[in-house]
């Protein structure tokens, strides 16, 4: 039986050869996660005097759109209904919290942003080193790994992961 030998540099040359197709893989799995990403949800006040401290503190705040805002807790809500120093809220106004103060006569509002994290997705440039082709699909914005992986709050409030990033990479080897 013969056996086959490379000429050196030849593993070399064909990773700077695959480099751009590996590229365009990854770029496959970055639409993909695009398309899976979950929103982001900004709380949004009404913004006058009569908003609560602990909403006031809330204004502006972005979280995925699977995970919950985390307000400052009403004394009342802390001792009368067990809340702990933060409500952990889907939106305004969410009688999951288990809160009640925090959610009386409350007139905040969310707004969406479908692409809210897709936007932070993106795809590197291939980095080839020896025989290795590496590309690199990334996204960096606030609680993206709990968006991913999801979380569970105190008091038993559980987030569900999304897995958008690994669901992507899953579907484009599939088609492959």
């Amino acid at each position: 039986m013969a056996k086959f030998k490379p000429a050196p540099g030849l593993e070399e040359k064909l990773a700077l050869m695959l480099a751009p197709a590996v590229q365009r893989i990854a770029r496959q799995v970055e639409i993909e996660a695009k398309r899976l990403a979950p929103p982001t949800k900004t709380w949004v006040t009404v913004g006058d005097d009569k908003v609560r401290p602990t909403h006031v503190n809330a204004q502006g705040q972005v979280v995925p759109g699977n995970l919950r805002f985390e307000l400052d807790s009403m004394q009342w809500d802390i001792e009368h209904r067990g809340v702990g120093a933060h409500t952990y809220m889907l939106q305004p106004g969410d009688r999951s919290s288990r809160a009640i103060a925090n959610l009386k006569n409350c007139r905040c509002s969310m707004h969406r942003d479908p692409d809210g994290i897709a936007r932070h997705i993106n795809t590197g440039q291939p980095v080839v080193t020896g025989k290795k082709v590496t590309v690199t699909v990334s996204v960096q914005a606030p609680k993206v790994v709990e968006a991913e992986v999801g979380t569970v709050y105190p008091g038993g409030l559980v987030a569900e992961g999304t897995f958008f990033m690994s669901r992507a990479a899953a579907l484009v080897a599939a088609r492959a």
